[in-house]
């Protein structure tokens, strides 16, 4: 990883500063080689095993395409959503890249022109016919700013489900009966958990989104399928209010566990990563968060995954989730013959054979993996594969609230810790959410 790395940010030096456009480095090593083409490549794949699976990947491509020179740079979340609007305006970003779908990024991008519609490759490559337009509807923005609806202007490679993790050895040993079958059994377990004198849920607020998706999970586990308009319209921008009677009972629901003890001490020191490593080390019982945690959750046989649980009464709860950041085309593809080579790259990465890749290495892709493939899909991963197949036959995936205007994700992370910080009320946050999304809806 060192040496690509070195490799990638010398050949970039060496392009800007007009030396040499193509130029494979090597280590500390250079070569000559000179490439017709060079394909900058932007992706936010920077866990050990995630990146593991896209080294694997580019090396394919690469293979498959000796003449392509993949300029490859790897971006945490939040680095990328800082960063990738700014670099492609001013002419230095990628070609293509991950971008997250909602008004903040996508959204904003699509305004400016500074992202290519896919349709073309759509129907080229038959990406609907292996991904449902419900998914899909997630990577559309109109020229008016409609969130849902207009030209698709991306696809993903991952599907992406916020559930329940949750340690049976730690559970057994505290007394807690499995399955967990509804929302009043899951607190009731909390309290065995606890009073056996384990921290019954693994957090940190330091860095991450651990818990804007506690508090999303548990509020949309309380929403059936049947019932998920009114959510729908909040995050596709057609209106609404967070000031429901859900949001608020699970902000305090959420507020009095860390004001019980319910997390351990020192969460709000650490990140959502560092959190993750101590629930696989067996710290903690539960853990609310997605499947891209699930290579490093596989390092523990003790651990599964099951939806968060609904109360009685609610037949279809909806999950948080759909899909990983989206692979997009940007307005760096100049020609023709840059954006096919950048559709190229994208179907391969949400390719039945890419997909194999991600299941090898335990992770939940978008695209179905085919039947005669004959992979051999880990305990924990088909927990998620069997939750995927279940949320969208009973279109019961759910949205992340943060895509809900550009600048929610900022609100729920300024404001999530302060909530668990007993240094805001339920309704204080609710109204800051409430005034983000009217400030937004005003500006459309």
């Amino acid at each position: 990883m060192f040496s690509n790395f070195i490799s990638i940010n010398a050949a970039f030096i060496l392009k800007k500063a007009g030396i040499l456009a193509g130029v494979t480095v090597v280590g500390f090593g250079m070569s000559t080689t000179v490439f017709a083409e060079t394909l900058t490549v932007w992706d936010d794949h920077d866990s050990e095993s995630r990146a593991a699976v896209m080294t694997e990947l580019n090396a394919n491509f690469q293979k498959a395409h000796p003449d392509v020179k993949l300029d490859h740079t790897v971006r945490d979340f939040q680095d990328l959503n800082l960063t990738l609007k700014l670099a492609v305006s001013s002419g230095d970003g990628p070609v293509v890249t991950k971008v997250n779908q909602g008004a903040g990024a996508m959204g904003a991008m699509v305004k400016e022109n500074l992202l290519v519609p896919v349709d073309t490759y759509l129907k080229k490559y038959g990406w609907d016919k292996n991904q449902s337009d419900s998914l899909l509807a997630r990577d559309r923005w109109s020229s008016k700013g409609e969130f849902g609806v207009g030209e698709t202007y991306g696809i993903s490679s991952l599907a992406e489900i916020v559930g329940l993790y949750y340690n049976e050895k730690v559970l057994k040993a505290a007394g807690v009966e499995l399955p967990i079958k509804n929302f009043d059994d899951f607190i009731a377990a909390l309290d065995k958990v606890k009073a056996a004198g384990t921290a019954p849920l693994t957090i940190g607020t330091a860095k991450g989104h651990l818990a804007l998706h506690m508090l999303a999970g548990i509020s949309q586990a309380h929403i059936d399928a049947s019932d998920r308009k009114a959510l729908d319209d909040l995050i596709y921008g057609r209106g609404g209010t967070w000031n429901t009677p859900g949001n608020l009972e699970s902000a305090r629901l959420v507020q009095n566990w860390a004001k019980n003890g319910y997390f351990f001490d020192g969460y709000q020191g650490i990140s959502g990563d560092d959190a993750v490593q101590l629930f696989v080390a067996g710290q903690g019982a539960f853990l609310i968060s997605g499947t891209w945690y699930f290579g490093d959750m596989q390092n523990n046989p003790d651990i599964h995954f099951m939806p968060i649980p609904a109360p009685a009464g609610i037949k279809h709860p909806l999950s948080v989730g759909g899909v990983d950041l989206a692979w997009a085309i940007t307005s760096l593809a100049k020609s023709d013959k840059m954006k096919d080579l950048a559709g190229e790259y994208i179907n391969y990465m949400v390719s039945k054979e890419a997909s194999v890749t991600w299941v090898h290495a335990g992770y939940l892709p978008a695209t179905p993996v085919a039947e005669d493939a004959g992979v051999n899909a880990s305990p924990l991963l088909k927990e998620g594969i069997s939750m995927w197949k279940s949320l969208n036959d009973n279109n019961a995936l759910g949205h992340y609230p943060d895509w809900a205007s550009p600048t929610m994700l900022k609100t729920f992370d300024e404001n999530t810790p302060l909530l668990l910080a007993n240094k805001e009320t339920p309704e204080e946050l609710i109204g800051k959410l409430d005034a983000d999304y009217a400030a937004y809806m005003k500006s459309k």
